[in-house]
């Protein structure tokens, strides 16, 4: 797992790079107040996911299946989206300066708190699958 979450993780930042190195903006577009309020909000959320990323990684690391069979199929799939939050981070991130470029301010805004779905998601399946469908910690 440890490297699924180093090589996701990696992709999460270059996916973001990419998103907002590559996409130009649309002829015609003016920006907003939202757009200025979703900028300020891109910056301090990026601060917030780099904080947060190395947490829900360590978490993703040391999720595994407690079980074998279809409960440890459906662990491995837990397992997997618990250490992805850092993807939906940066995916948010870069969607949304993307988004913001080609004019859709209020998808743009939206977006961008995908990786505090995925944060979430992360702790809240942890929580939930901790010790029953997981191994734990000890």
């Amino acid at each position: 797992m440890f490297f699924y979450v180093i090589l996701e993780a990696v992709a999460a930042v270059a996916i973001a790079i990419l998103l907002s190195v590559r996409t130009k903006k649309s002829e015609g577009v003016v920006y907003g107040t939202l757009d200025k309020v979703g900028t300020v909000t891109n910056i301090v959320l990026s601060f917030a996911y780099a904080f947060a990323a190395p947490f829900c990684m360590f978490i993703g690391m040391i999720s595994a299946p407690a079980h074998d069979g279809l409960l440890g199929i459906v662990g491995w799939l837990a397992a997997i989206i618990m250490a992805s939050a850092p993807l939906f981070c940066g995916l948010g991130i870069g969607y949304s300066v993307a988004l913001r470029r080609k004019g859709k301010s209020k998808l743009s805004f939206a977006v961008q708190f995908a990786g505090i779905v995925g944060i979430a998601l992360t702790m809240g399946m942890y929580a939930l699958f901790a010790g029953n469908l997981l191994k734990t910690m000890n």
